[in-house]
């Protein structure tokens, strides 16, 4: 996701505790399941949950990276939702990753008016896209006929979940939808697509303005 929200501060000690208790029970219920009439194919669903939150990390990666690259500034970077869990730096801005690893955002700020619509695009699309360059990336190795084929070898299947992961994130973002927000509604990666190539002019430059 590429959005805003509302800081809601640094998390409890027991709150962390309960999503840990929460996250225990959830993975006791699984394991459950998977020793009920044991497959190794049953393990997909778990590596594509397992997955599912280094791909947001990697998602917002690809926006602060295509940002920097544009010669944008990267203002900060959150991971998740709700209250803070960690506080850490990503390219010299503060990075929060928060309780629920659900969705995230960057913040970031244009610099001067050079390409700044194309720019604005092609940070928006940079998340998806890195997801895209996963699953093509397992495609291209594993080859097309063993992606897309069920097996027992728990190396590919750890790889087709993995790219089966990057490609929902992927096409999920890229839909244009508007989404509700604390702070009203934003675009999601595919919306802001088409909304960076339509801005007009002197909102961009009204932005710039505000950045300095």
């Amino acid at each position: 996701m590429y959005i805003d929200q509302k800081d809601k501060g640094a998390s409890s000690r027991g709150e962390k505790i309960f999503i840990l208790i929460l996250i225990g029970l959830f993975l006791f219920m699984m394991t459950m399941e998977l020793l009920s009439n044991y497959e190794p194919r049953k393990l997909s669903i778990v590596f594509f949950l397992a997955f599912w939150v280094p791909l947001l990390f990697l998602h917002e990666f690809g926006h602060a990276l295509m940002a920097k690259l544009c010669g944008w500034k990267v203002k900060g970077t959150v991971i998740g939702l709700g209250n803070i869990f960690h506080k850490t730096t990503l390219f010299g801005a503060p990075m929060e990753i928060r309780m629920i690893p659900l969705e995230g955002f960057v913040r970031i700020a244009p610099l001067n008016m050079s390409g700044v619509r194309i720019k604005h695009a092609l940070i928006y699309f940079a998340g998806p896209g890195i997801e895209l360059l996963v699953f093509f990336g397992i495609m291209l190795f594993l080859g097309t006929d063993q992606m897309f084929s069920q097996n027992d070898n728990y190396l590919q299947i750890a790889l087709q979940s993995l790219g089966f992961a990057a490609l929902v994130g992927a096409v999920i973002n890229l839909i244009p939808l508007g989404i509700s927000t604390e702070n009203g509604t934003s675009p999601n990666d595919g919306l802001g697509i088409i909304l960076s190539l339509l801005s007009s002019k002197s909102d961009y430059e009204q932005w710039v303005r505000e950045s300095k």
